[in-house]
């Protein structure tokens, strides 16, 4: 695959992916570890919280990209 074909919208929302799989990793850690919440418990939380951010991430970054 050719890296420099991707379009800005392509790179924009990988790295929106990307953000977003840390965040609800690192909010699952830490309702689990942290909070002390069940694990299953704390799963969807951690699951809501990376989808919130990549709501946020991607429109900004492809706005980013595309100047």
């Amino acid at each position: 695959m050719d890296l420099e074909s991707w379009t800005p919208v392509d790179n924009a929302r990988r790295l929106a992916t990307l953000i977003a799989v840390g965040a609800a990793m690192f909010s699952f850690l830490a309702l689990w570890l942290g909070a002390m919440w069940h694990p299953l418990l704390a799963l969807p939380g951690g699951v809501v919280i990376g989808g919130l951010v990549w709501a946020a991430a991607f429109p900004l970054l492809r706005a980013l990209f595309r100047r």
